[in-house]
């Protein structure tokens, strides 16, 4: 039994410290700025949307509830079709302790 609780406590102390980490981008052109990120609900990877801002003003483009990278991949897409048009985009990091 007493191995059984070890177990359980590394499972735990391991899964909170695999929380995901935020995605975001930072494009621009010329003056104007557009700001992609993914949003999550808790520590997981879903659910989770895609917004996007622009001007001050945020607008969901996609939702997943299920599967995961859903949000990432459709993040990406957009950079890269932001790209296309002109826009230089960035990936930023921003990191948080899993604890918070």
């Amino acid at each position: 039994m007493r191995h059984t609780i070890m177990l359980v406590g590394v499972f735990a102390i391991g899964s909170s410290a695999f929380a995901v980490e935020p995605v975001k981008y930072t494009c621009t052109l010329n003056n104007a700025e557009r700001i992609i990120e993914v949003r999550y609900i808790s520590d997981k990877a879903v659910p989770c949307t895609v917004n996007y801002i622009k001007e001050g003003a945020t607008q969901s483009l996609w939702s997943y509830e299920t599967t995961e990278g859903q949000c990432e991949d459709k993040a990406a897409e957009f950079v890269e079709k932001q790209k296309s048009w002109g826009w230089s985009c960035t990936a930023n990091t921003e990191t948080t302790p899993a604890s918070q």
